[in-house]
Order: C-alpha cells, then structure tokens, then sequence
C-alpha cells in the first residue's frame, strides 16, 4: 500500500543529514575528507561562515589536516572585510593557553590587514612561546609594511 510519498534520493538524504548539523561541524567533516572546495563555496557565498572555521582554528587537538585546511580558507581572505570582523575573536585566541592556538591567531591577525590587530599582537610581543613571539613579529611587520604602501607618505 503507498501513501504517496515520495522517495528521498540519497543526494536529498544526505542534504538533509547535513543540514542538521552545525556548519563547523560540517567544515571539520569535509575539511577530514580533503573537500576544500565544499568550505570554500559555503563561504564564498556566506562570508560570515568564516567565522565557523574560528572553533577548529581554537582547537588544539584538531586533526592536523583539519587545522591546515580551515587556515587555508580564512588565509584567502586576507586583508578582506570578512577577515577584518574576525579580529576581536582572533585577538580573544592569541591569549589561548595553547602556543599553536596563539601562533595560529597571531598568523592570522597579521594576515588581517586591520589596524585593530596591533594591540593584540604587541599583547604577546612577550609571549613565553619563542615560535608565537616569532610569528607576532612578523605579523607587526606585515601589518606595517600595508600601512606603508597604503599611506607612502605618512610618517612613522
């Protein structure tokens, strides 16, 4: 006997599964499986889903894989708006107790392009991590070097 329902495809059944679950669950899960571009075009259709990548970005004991992949796609937005809004959570993380985390944030922060990034980076210019105050100073001289070539002739 049918009741007239119709069959959901497996594409239909797993859209569905998908749309259960939180978007950084889903990035860590195709960021596992090596599909990139499946994060890439979430965010590039929704600039703000960036910001879903922040909680692999915090997490330590992430899969390698995973924390490499979702630097790679906040990494593309450098100097970007979407990057920009990330700096008061990205400056949150650069205090993490964990030196990858605050090695990671600090990168990224450089990476901004935003002014509002310096207070956070001079804040672990004393950092008990070497790698962590390495990154710091490159990400302070990256920052001033846009500021630079954006204003040639201002004064520093």
């Amino acid at each position: 006997m049918s009741y007239g329902y119709p069959f959901a495809s497996d594409a239909t059944r797993a859209a569905l599964r998908s749309s259960l679950r939180d978007r950084t669950e889903q990035f860590q899960i195709w960021l596992l499986e090596g599909q990139l571009k499946s994060v890439l075009a979430v965010v590039e259709r929704f600039p703000k889903a960036l910001a879903d990548l922040l909680p692999i970005v915090a997490n330590p004991e992430a899969n390698l894989n995973v924390r490499f992949g979702a630097s790679a796609v906040l990494e593309r937005y450098a100097g970007q708006a979407a990057l920009q809004a990330l700096v008061p959570a990205l400056g949150m993380l650069a205090g993490h107790g964990d030196a990858r985390v605050r090695a990671d944030a600090c990168h990224l922060l450089g990476l901004s392009g935003s002014r509002d990034a310096v207070k956070y980076l001079e804040a672990r210019s004393e950092d008990p991590d070497a790698e962590v105050r390495e990154i710091v100073a490159e990400s302070l001289e990256e920052l001033q070097t846009k500021e630079e070539s954006a204003c040639p002739n201002s004064i520093t």
